[in-house]
């Protein structure tokens, strides 16, 4: 069969495209969709080069869009991971200063706050982090995906390497 030089050329530029496409390659996507916290941003992109599942994470929002909201639905409907910080809520007061929030799930681990907020779970949300007793985690499936909500931002941790906070983020793709 002959094929033409510019034929040939259009299909070897376009199968990249199409390899990750149709490819089981899962990749995990930091997604700015009006992060307030510039830190949690970069934290989250240390890492996201690492992870091997299908994921989104939309760092330290306070409002989502119609438009954001119809795009993490999307991914969730698709069966990915979907981590959204959350900075819309009131902020978490405590009578004893103890810096941690103590998170029950995908593992127990302790990790230094970074000015949580309170979150309102909904019928069917798990509380998997608390700051001060107060929910500041939690996860729902919708559809065949999981949304995980933070209301005390992770992404900052990163910058220091803590091993929980790595701990963690491994945690939540083998649950």
């Amino acid at each position: 069969m002959r094929v033409s030089r510019r034929i040939f050329l259009g299909a070897v530029g376009v199968a990249p495209v199409f390899a990750r496409v149709e490819g089981s390659q899962p990749h995990c996507e930091v997604l700015d969709l009006g992060c307030v916290l510039p830190e949690s941003l970069a934290g989250f992109r240390t890492q996201a080069g690492d992870l091997r599942h299908d994921a989104l994470i939309v760092p330290a929002v306070r409002a989502l869009t119609e438009a954001g909201r119809e795009m993490i639905q999307g991914r969730l409907e698709r069966g990915a991971t979907v981590l959204l910080e959350s900075l819309a809520g009131e902020k978490i007061q405590q009578d004893a200063y103890f810096p941690y929030v103590e998170y029950f799930w995908p593992v127990r681990v302790k990790i230094r706050e970074f000015a949580p907020v309170q979150l309102t779970p909904g019928p069917r949300d798990e509380i998997i982090a608390t700051f001060a007793g107060q929910p500041v985690g939690l996860r729902r499936r919708v559809g065949d995906g999981l949304l995980i909500t933070l209301g005390s931002p992770l992404g900052p941790v990163f910058l220091t390497r803590d091993p929980d906070a790595r701990l963690w983020l491994d945690g939540i793709h083998i649950s």
